[in-house]
């Protein structure tokens, strides 16, 4: 798992320009909402990262490697970043109303998904 800080953040008269991420190549950008006290995710993926970018809400995010045992806990505000990696088991719980983006390295075959459960 990995916390992804902002590439590059511009200001001027113009407005703000926030430069989210500028690693990996995503074949899979999706916009997710959720309301509160949902339960998401709960599954890992053998080939795919995947990247998250809250934009509003409170999310509690488990994170567990199969294969290495590392855990992570955290509770995901807006603007935080950050990516699963394969074999990584992730669980979302919604503690507000969220939206947020999600990004995926591979994209999902629907008759053959790299989704797993735990």
């Amino acid at each position: 798992m990995e916390f992804l800080e902002k590439y590059l953040i511009h200001e001027d008269d113009r407005g703000i320009f926030n430069g989210i991420v500028n690693r990996y190549t995503w074949a899979e950008i999706n916009h997710i909402t959720t309301k509160k006290n949902v339960i998401r995710g709960n599954h890992y993926h053998q080939h795919t990262k995947e990247l998250f970018y809250i934009l509003s809400g409170r999310i509690r995010v488990m994170v567990h490697h199969i294969e290495t045992g590392e855990k992570h806990e955290f509770i995901a505000e807006p603007n935080m970043c950050f990516v699963i990696d394969p074999y990584e088991v992730h669980t979302f719980e919604t503690l507000e109303d969220s939206v947020w983006l999600n990004m995926l390295s591979h994209r999902m075959d629907e008759h053959k998904p790299d989704l797993h459960k735990a």
